[in-house]
């Protein structure tokens, strides 16, 4: 089985960010009000979305059985269409909720998210470039805004993920994270992109890695490093970043996801996790953790 942790569904690209608004200007490409342009989907998958079909024809073609699907303000929240795609496809797809913790009406939306929808797990994306410091730089991991949210994932078994970024960034908040992670030590935490190293920072990655792991409620995905660090496959720089992770880690805490479909400007979708296989950075029941097991035990089954 394959279980890709970090997928997005997109009904209609409308994002936010530091820039702006994000306009899908089509062929899978949006302009920032600054005038900068992304490819965000394959200019062959097109368009200015990315349903629920076009990910499973996807992870059909990648002998992908389940997909978990979070959110990116890159592409605008998706709470209701994530939604509606689990209740479409319930055994192909876990949900994920998310909103922004500094609206005026936050815990309103926060126990709709939980009672109404049914969410288990809630996604923030606060990296600057693209997620929630880039509209509210003060706002902290460990501050007021998120201890409502630590507060009913407690009560409900609510796994808490966080994008924080790259190092330098003001959402980069490890201490705050290793903080809010020792006050809510019932709450399972996921941190996104295994910390997005660049290649260049590998000791103070694994010095800040050391202090995270230190905290067992806390997991970390695998997703889109190869991107991050700017590498091709075979990905030998993410391998040397992943192999440090199980050492620190374990396998156990470690779990595998895509990011697709950005993603699939880089390289095809099995070549996102065919590297963990071919790169022999653990045992074959190691590998199951990374591939599926950590998900079911994180995400539920």
């Amino acid at each position: 089985m394959i279980i890709d942790s970090h997928a997005h569904v997109i009904e209609h690209l409308s994002g936010m960010g530091a820039r702006g608004e994000v306009r899908p200007i089509g062929d899978g490409r949006v302009r920032f009000l600054d005038g900068e342009e992304m490819q965000v989907i394959p200019g062959e998958i097109g368009g200015v979305g990315f349903s629920a079909e076009q990910l499973l024809e996807q992870m059909e073609q990648a002998h992908i059985d389940r997909a978990v699907l979070l959110h990116g303000l890159l592409y605008g929240l998706q709470n209701d269409y994530i939604y509606e795609c689990v209740a479409k496809y319930p055994d192909r797809f876990k949900g994920s909720g998310s909103f922004d913790p500094c609206i005026d009406q936050a815990e309103l939306v926060l126990n709709r998210l939980i009672y109404h929808y049914g969410y288990r797990i809630l996604k923030f994306e606060l990296s600057t470039g693209a997620g929630m410091t880039g509209l509210h730089p003060d706002l902290k991991i460990d501050g007021e805004e998120f201890e409502r949210v630590y507060t009913e994932a407690e009560r409900h078994g609510v796994t808490i993920v966080f994008d924080i970024g790259s190092r330098g960034m003001k959402s980069f908040q490890v201490e705050e994270l290793v903080r809010a992670a020792g006050r809510h030590p019932e709450v399972k935490f996921t941190l996104c992109h295994l910390m997005a190293p660049n290649g260049a920072d590998f000791e103070a990655w694994r010095q800040d890695m050391k202090r995270l792991t230190a905290r067992e409620n806390i997991w970390f995905d695998l997703t889109a490093v190869p991107w991050n660090i700017h590498e091709t496959y075979p990905y030998p720089v993410s391998l040397r970043y992943v192999a440090e992770a199980v050492k620190l880690a374990g396998t156990g805490r470690l779990l595998w996801g895509s990011d697709v479909p950005t993603l699939l400007n880089l390289d095809s979708y099995g070549n996102l996790y065919q590297y963990l296989i071919d790169g022999k950075i653990c045992t074959a029941d190691g590998l199951d953790d990374l591939l599926y097991r950590t998900s079911q035990i994180v995400y539920g089954k």
